[in-house]
């Protein structure tokens, strides 16, 4: 393999790994690692370019890397040095591909990284070039241990998954589904959060039932789908690959199908002509239930969290409004989305939203924005089900209000969920000296360098008594940007009794209205979070210096 070429300043600083750069069509898909000791990285975008064609893609940076850490001790910023990159290029194929790096001081770099590139092919070739990265990365997480890794990658990419593309093997999936048990399938996204954890119970509810279930989820690391069976027998179920969605359509005309799920599209290749199949099997198999549920706000707009170029919750303006935003929109997660008008968008979806059986909400607030985007809609068919939370702590933490004020962030937090609103509440903090610590208990998505600041990494929801004590935590803060559809960390959160300060946004607000040891923002930003929160924790000492104070009378 050639060697990049890196044009721009301070190219000797630079230290960086491709981990893995595919491509697929018009997608792309790609991550991993860049620091410069010498200066702080400010941003990455990767430029492709083709025949009569250039395009610009966002570039997500500052992802936790302990193995980079791990290799590289004396690189600074090493356990932050993470980036992930995925788009629509305008034609394919892809000619050159260039990772550009702008510093604090705003000068660019550019690396030639074009011979990274895997271009997903059927055949021979790509499954051994898919199998040698699988052994290398099984190679460097078995060098550090990481055997909860190793389970993970294996599990996620099963490369030498038979295809549903050959006739023989789509044959005898039918045939394992043929019987008297119906059949449920489950489309979904794979990128974790609440959405993955409902559509687990679902799928174990279906099961328990006696139903046969088939999970179809986008794969971005081979930028194809994986279509998981799962056997109302218990005997052992099957995962598949396949080059579309559309390879299910077999199994759905053989008449055992007899509900859909959409859990969350998002991430899906053209998902307009997806809403329009969806459309058109609920036409053709009027039997057949369509579920679509609101795990986020895909439907309404390809910004499925709702804010809008400039980063702020748009609240569903009008749709000049919204086309203006959509032509301006460079957030990463459009990236996820292929380039769309808003007209098209909503009217395709908004039909396949009312020839389903139930669109179904996990909140009231979620409701409203549905009706909002399609007052026509019949309101019966939009249901509210909340979430089911079955976590219940062993006992409640120990928490000290008149201790110095140490607050918790809880989850994966990325830009929607309010990686920003930490960075620039951090910052402040430094600025003016304020007596806090903040703990994310989690990942944060953005490099923060302060003495302030602790990212503790991947945590088990069964020790959160145990590290809200080990960090003296005594307030939480939930600083979502987004109108969240539910929030498992809120109710859990809830559930520890912390105090818990969060934006006047979505699902969140709304349960927290009832909450008494809650504070609610209605301006979202880093200002009136640390505000609310110092006034929170002074109200919460004076309390309990007033308490005291009468006890020892």
């Amino acid at each position: 393999m050639n060697e990049p070429r890196i044009d721009g300043p301070r190219v000797e600083q630079l230290r960086y790994g491709i981990d893995r750069l595919m491509t697929r069509g018009r997608r792309v898909f790609g991550w991993g690692w860049i620091a410069d000791p010498g200066r702080s990285i400010e941003s990455l975008t990767l430029t492709l370019a083709g025949d009569g064609w250039r395009r610009t893609l966002p570039v997500t940076y500052g992802l936790a890397r302990p193995d980079v850490e791990e290799a590289w001790p004396e690189l600074a910023g090493a356990g932050t040095s993470g980036f992930v990159v995925t788009g629509y290029v305008e034609a394919s194929p892809t000619r050159s591909i260039a990772l550009e790096i702008r510093n604090a001081e705003d000068e660019v770099t550019a690396i030639d990284i074009t011979a990274a590139a895997e271009r997903a092919a059927i055949g021979g070739v790509r499954k051994l070039r898919s199998l040698g990265y699988l052994m290398r990365a099984v190679g460097r997480r078995l060098a550090r241990g990481d055997l909860r890794g190793i389970a993970e990658r294996a599990g996620a990419q099963n490369y030498g998954a038979a295809s549903l593309d050959d006739a023989s093997v789509l044959r005898a999936l039918i045939a394992r589904l043929d019987g008297d048990r119906r059949v449920a399938i489950v489309f979904d996204h794979n990128m974790g959060g609440g959405a993955n954890v409902y559509r687990r119970e679902v799928i174990a509810s279906n099961v328990a039932s006696g139903k046969e279930v088939l999970l179809c989820t986008f794969n971005f690391p081979t930028l194809d789908y994986r279509v998981e069976h799962f056997a109302s027998s218990g005997a052992q179920g099957g995962i598949y690959r396949a080059g579309s969605y559309l390879a299910l359509e077999q199994v759905i005309d053989v008449g055992a199908v007899d509900e859909i799920l959409v859990n969350s599209p998002v991430s899906f290749d053209e998902p307009l002509a997806y809403a329009e199949w969806l459309a058109a099997l609920r036409l053709a198999k009027p039997a057949m239930r369509l579920t679509i549920a609101v795990n986020d706000y895909f439907a309404i707009c390809p910004s499925f969290v709702l804010l809008n170029a400039e980063g702020r919750y748009c609240g569903i303006p009008a749709l000049s409004e919204c086309a203006r935003c959509l032509a301006a929109h460079r957030a990463s997660w459009m990236a996820l989305t292929p380039p769309s008008t808003i007209g098209p968008w909503r009217a395709i979806w908004g039909r396949c939203l009312g020839l389903a059986d139930e669109v179904r909400c996990f909140s009231a607030s979620s409701r409203e924005l549905i009706l909002r985007a399609w007052p026509a809609l019949a309101t019966s068919n939009v249901t509210v089900v909340p979430h089911r939370v079955d976590y219940a702590p062993r006992r409640l933490p120990s928490v000290d209000h008149a201790a110095p004020l140490t607050v918790a962030v809880v989850g994966q937090i990325s830009v929607q969920k309010g990686a920003e609103i930490v960075r620039d509440l951090v910052r402040r903090a430094d600025r003016e000296q304020l007596p806090l610590k903040v703990v994310v208990i989690g990942a944060l998505d953005l490099r923060v360098d302060s003495k302030r600041l602790e990212v503790t990494g991947r945590y088990e929801r069964d020790d959160l008594v145990e590290l809200v004590e080990a960090h003296h935590v005594n307030m939480a803060l939930f600083p979502s940007i987004c109108p969240e559809t539910f929030s498992y960390v809120v109710e859990e959160l809830m559930r520890l009794e912390l105090p818990i300060v969060a934006f006047e946004l979505g699902a969140p607000a709304e349960r927290l209205r009832g909450y008494a040891r809650a504070r609610l923002c209605r301006e979202t930003s880093a200002d009136a979070a640390l505000d609310a929160i110092v006034g929170f924790h002074r109200e919460l000492a004076d309390h309990v210096a007033t308490v005291s104070a009468a006890e020892s009378r």
